[in-house]
């Protein structure tokens, strides 16, 4: 082999395993934020353009894609000064109890285009708000149930993967409870909302979780 089939096959070969080796992590491992991102960022990139659409098509949409807002630390002091009940209180008593911190979560790599870049980051950060929203703990069927939520709302492969093979590290009993009671909520919780991905979530931090969860239809499920 010559040194140019050499050079050209050293550059594609990463582009080819990262999707692979992604893909098939998000499986195995949903509660791993950065497979589950990267298998989204490189297979589901026409999912990104429909998305990005999506916000396009909507007020909201549009002005976030105008201010780009990041959820950072800047935003999780902003919600722990919140009052009680509200879900920027709640949403900031998730993270200290979990010990996450917004920062961490790793960045957009293989999404070209400011405004597709944009969308793939907001899609990752507004994760744990909707753990919140949607009362989802951060189990395996907690995770289940909202990549469940969020492959609906977005369409996005590795949530659908990681919803469809991942159950098979659960009993048969948790299984039972996933596919007979637990995905059933999710797909209808997930019809009834907004489009979340077009939603300014920092703008509800002041409202009582009780009033957007009875806004939004969200009836109460506890996944553990």
């Amino acid at each position: 082999m010559s040194a140019k089939a050499i050079s050209r096959t050293s550059k594609l070969l990463p582009r080819v395993l990262v999707p692979i080796v992604s893909a098939l992590g998000s499986i195995v491992q949903p509660e791993r934020a950065d497979l589950v991102g990267i298998s989204n960022e490189t297979i589901g990139y026409v999912t990104y353009e429909k998305l990005l659409a999506q916000m396009k098509s909507t007020a909201q949409g549009r002005e976030l894609l105008r201010r780009k807002p990041r959820i950072a630390e800047d935003t999780l002091l902003l919600a722990k000064s919140c009052s009680p009940g509200t879900l920027g209180k709640m949403y900031a008593e998730f993270m200290e109890i979990n010990g996450f911190h917004p920062e961490e979560r790793p960045p957009v790599r293989f999404t070209d285009g400011e405004q597709l870049m944009f969308v793939a980051t907001r899609a990752r950060e507004i994760h744990d708000i909707l753990h919140v929203v949607f009362d989802c703990p951060t189990n395996l069927k907690g995770e289940l149930a909202l990549k469940a939520i969020e492959f609906v709302q977005y369409g996005l492969p590795a949530h659908w993967a990681s919803t469809y093979f991942a159950a098979s590290r659960l009993s048969i009993a948790e299984r039972t409870l996933l596919e007979g009671r637990i995905l059933p909520w999710a797909i209808r919780t997930a019809g009834r909302t907004p489009n979340l991905i077009c939603y300014d979530f920092e703008r509800l931090f002041d409202v009582q979780i009780t009033q957007v969860r009875a806004k939004w239809q969200i009836n109460h499920f506890q996944t553990s």
